[in-house]
Parts: structure tokens; sequence; C-alpha cells
């Protein structure tokens, strides 16, 4: 008796699937407020979306443009300056704070000390890249004007003054998809911008200005019956969220005594 080929077997799939289908889109709507000045907050909750679209781990960001009117003509952005704007986080839900961290910009800045050149190369958005094209994004007047390189050039067409937050908390990260219809609560993150010597650069400390305009909240979603039922599934049989609770808290001693800032880090 001849041996079937395996092609010829019912069973037989000629392609197999390692993923799923499904509707993706990128959405931007305006947010509450499309303007902010230093020392502002901003009151972020995540959007709750539709029925069966779950938000994809790390595509929820705040975007928006700096504009450095008002400062002295010469004035750039700092690098990483996106890490630079928020100077305290605060992550709740249902009432129960996730994250209060008081100089978050130090402990993110350091945390991306650690990733890698591709990933450096990936976060335009964000503000890692070198202080000449931070002066060509920025207008600056002293800005480069001989020798730019085509990448240079490209990069300010495509970007010019637009940067993103990326609200980046481990809850939206590392758990897989969120699906927020499926929880009765609201995740919502706050944002202090940090006040403008963190965040510009120049020579007359006196004229460091900038304004966030134009804020959108930005964010990936999937439209998908089974991801939905399955998020929902977890949720209702108690899912377990790991994060690092970070805190940064200065303690101020009594008069005659030197302050300190202690970090400490909890889960």
């Amino acid at each position: 008796m001849a041996e079937v080929p395996e092609n010829l077997r019912p069973t037989h799939r000629e392609k197999t699937m390692h993923a799923m289908k499904a509707e993706r889109a990128v959405k931007r709507i305006t947010f509450n407020r499309s303007e902010a000045d230093p020392g502002n907050t901003l009151y972020v909750y995540v959007p709750k979306l539709n029925e069966n679209e779950v938000l994809v781990p790390g595509s929820l960001a705040l975007v928006f443009d700096i504009d450095l009117a008002g400062g002295h003509e010469n004035n750039f952005l700092v690098k990483n300056v996106t890490r630079a704007l928020v100077d305290r986080l605060v992550v709740s839900f249902a009432g129960r704070t996730l994250q209060d961290t008081v100089g978050y910009d130090l402990y993110k800045t350091f945390e991306d000390l650690f990733l890698s050149q591709e990933e450096r190369d990936n976060r335009i958005l964000e503000g890692i890249q070198s202080e000449a094209i931070f002066k060509t994004r920025s207008g600056a007047k002293d800005k480069k004007t001989n020798g730019i390189s085509k990448s240079e050039e490209t990069i300010n067409e495509v970007y010019g003054s637009k940067y993103r937050i990326r609200l980046d908390h481990q809850v939206l990260t590392d758990h897989g998809v969120f699906y927020p219809q499926a929880l009765y609560n609201d995740l919502k993150f706050e944002v202090k911008l940090a006040e403008a010597k963190h965040v510009v650069k120049g020579s007359d400390t006196t004229k460091l200005k900038y304004k966030l305009k134009n804020i959108q909240l930005e964010y990936k979603m999937i439209r998908s019956k089974t991801l939905a039922d399955e998020a929902r599934s977890v949720y209702t049989s108690g899912k377990e969220f790991f994060y690092d609770h970070v805190l940064h808290d200065k303690e101020t001693l009594t008069r005659g005594s030197p302050s300190k800032s202690t970090p400490k880090e909890g889960h």
C-alpha cells in the first residue's frame, strides 16, 4: 500500500497561522485642554473605547507641539525632552494610587540610559536626538545652516515641533491588551509639567519659556471580539497586575541640618 502524501490528507493546511487577523487603527482625540503651561497638571483618563475594542499595550500617549515663543531667540529644548517635561506622575485606579512619583523626570531619564541604539533611534518624538537637530526643530536663530544632512532635514520636515509623552505605566505595557469596557472604574494619569528651566536650554536663564499646544490623546486600538472576551474572562476571574511602584520623597530636616532626597522602590 502506497503512503498518502501529507498534502493530500483532509487535515492538511498549506499555511499555519501563528497570529490572528483583526481591525487595527491609530486614534487621536482632542484633549480637554488644548494648551498647557509649565507647572500645569494634565488629567488623562484612559478612554473606555467601544464594545470589543481593546487598547494596544504601550500605545497611550499625549502628542503636542512645543512652542518656545516669548523666550530668547536662541533657546532650544533639552535632550529626551518629553521625559524632562514630567515633573510628577500620579497613576490611580478606583481611588487607589498605583504610582505617585515626584521627580519622575529624573527616574525615567535614568531608565532611558539603558535603551539600545535601535530604541534610541526610534525615539525622535520623545526628543532623543542631537543638539543640532533640537536647534533646528526649535527654530533657534543660531541653528546650523551649513552642512545639514539629508536625515536632519527630513526629521525637521516630518516632525517639526511635534513631540509625545508616553503614558507607559506597566499596567498598560506589560499585561497584554487592556479592555477598558470590562472595568467599572477609570484608570487615570495626572501629569504635572516641569518648570521651563528643566525643559529649555539657553544663554539667558531669565528668558526660558515654553507652552504645549494642540494637545491630543493618541492610542492604538484593536477591534476583536475574541481578544475582548478573553480579557473580560481574565478580569472576571481576578487578574493580578504587577508593576514597580517608585517613590521619590523629599525630606526636610530641622533648621541647620541639610535636606536630603531619598528614592524608594517597591511593588
